[in-house]
């Protein structure tokens, strides 16, 4: 019997995929110490592992926000003194640990799992990156967008690394716990001794390029035994099902714009808008509509004909896994990598954010409802996810681990 200790510091999407393999590890025996924002206590807590909080949760939105903000370098200050956090936590713990699993955007993981002496596993909830994804990228559409982003990221790079709270702590990481922060400029390519990615080999773009210490695993999906409480039953109505997510959702001029373009259509619409938005100030609701703050997705999934997402790595899993075409309308981070990898093996189509209007929404959802080349190849993607063997394959891979180090 083995005690893990596992890193996060990020948000749902980076916590939820993770949810099956903390799970299954202790049904294995063994133990799991998990470090995440407070927020996420219940949640872990409920899978048998012990908790540790971050006294200052980190802000996930506020990083986006902040982060994406040429003017503020509250986003990456914000994360810097999680880092500090995390580590304090780790190395003023009694406890002793026998691998460390991290997310891939934690860049200290590795460099704690030197100074203990112990095995390190990446926890991938993008897609995996290297040298040949990063140049593909910077030549697409996207680059004028990413490279006007990374000019004005620099600088606000450069601030960060000659300021005193950089300087102090990097000396403090070196002088309490040995540990040397690592280059910014490595940050996407650094990995662990093996890399768990919740996707399929077929799935990540240049796949074939990465080598076996990349784990393909699929999407993490386990039963969240939740009551669907929705009538779904109709024999000829096709069912459309819309969620942009938990972080880019409070749309209400989107959710308009979804009334108008689907009210007349012969199709049920079940539209998730999220926790924060006020269902009594959207406009008059169609009656082939159904709204909800929240809705189970993965229940609602297996029902549905097509789903109009945000294209965040875990929702188009979730639905590709149910063999379901996609419609992407990417807001941030990265959304427009994934829904363009949709669009490439031809499984959906990507709508621009800014251009959305009711009549591209219906003649988008006509289009696949209409053309069977969307079902093909979104089965294709499904049944490569399906047989990736998900979380037990993701502990599997775990346990083999410790037996060869």
């Amino acid at each position: 019997m083995s005690t893990a200790l596992f890193i996060n510091m990020l948000g749902h999407g980076h916590i939820n995929p993770t949810i099956g393999i903390v799970k299954e590890l202790i049904n294995s025996g063994e133990h799991v110490t998990y470090i995440a924002g407070e927020e996420f206590r219940d949640k872990i807590e409920k899978t048998g592992a012990k908790f540790i909080g971050h006294r200052n949760s980190f802000n996930v939105s506020n990083f986006i926000n902040c982060g994406l903000d040429l003017e503020s370098n509250e986003g990456l200050l914000n994360a810097l003194n999680t880092f500090k956090e995390i580590v304090e936590v780790v190395f003023n713990s009694n406890e002793k640990y026998d691998y460390v699993i991290y997310d891939s955007s934690f860049i200290l993981g590795e460099e704690i799992g030197k100074a203990l002496n112990i095995p390190t596993i990446t926890s991938t909830t993008t897609f995996a990156i290297n040298k040949e994804l990063i140049e593909n990228v910077f030549n697409s559409p996207l680059s004028d967008e990413l490279k006007r982003r990374f000019q004005g990221f620099k600088p606000k790079m450069k601030e960060i690394l000659n300021s005193s709270t950089y300087k102090n702590f990097i000396s403090e990481l070196k002088e309490k716990y040995n540990i040397n922060f690592p280059d910014f400029s490595n940050r996407f390519t650094k990995r662990g001794m093996i890399n768990l990615v919740y996707t399929s080999r077929y799935f990540q773009p240049y796949g074939d390029n990465f080598d076996e210490s990349y784990k393909f695993i699929g999407p993490s999906i386990i039963s969240r035994n939740e009551d669907i409480n929705i009538d779904l039953k109709n024999d000829n109505q096709k069912i459309v099902y819309i969620s942009l997510g938990t972080i880019f959702n409070n749309s209400i001029d989107f959710y308009e714009n979804c009334f108008k373009a689907f009210s007349n259509m012969d199709v049920k619409v079940v539209m998730s808008v999220g926790k924060t938005t006020d269902i009594t100030s959207l406009s008059y609701i169609p009656s082939n509509f159904i709204v909800r703050n929240y809705v189970p997705q993965l229940e609602i999934l297996k029902h549905s004909d097509v789903f109009i997402t945000h294209g965040g790595m875990n929702s188009t899993n979730e639905g590709l896994y149910y063999d379901i075409p996609l419609i992407l309308i990417p807001q941030s981070v990265d959304q427009p990598f994934v829904a363009n990898r949709v669009a490439e093996l031809g499984a959906g189509i990507v709508l621009d954010k800014n251009e959305i209007t009711p009549e591209i929404l219906n003649d988008s959802v006509t289009k696949v409802l209409s053309n069977s080349d969307f079902k093909i190849n979104s089965k294709k993607i499904g049944e490569s996810l399906r047989d990736a063997g998900g979380y037990k394959n993701g502990v599997h891979e775990i346990l083999n681990l410790k037996t060869t180090v």
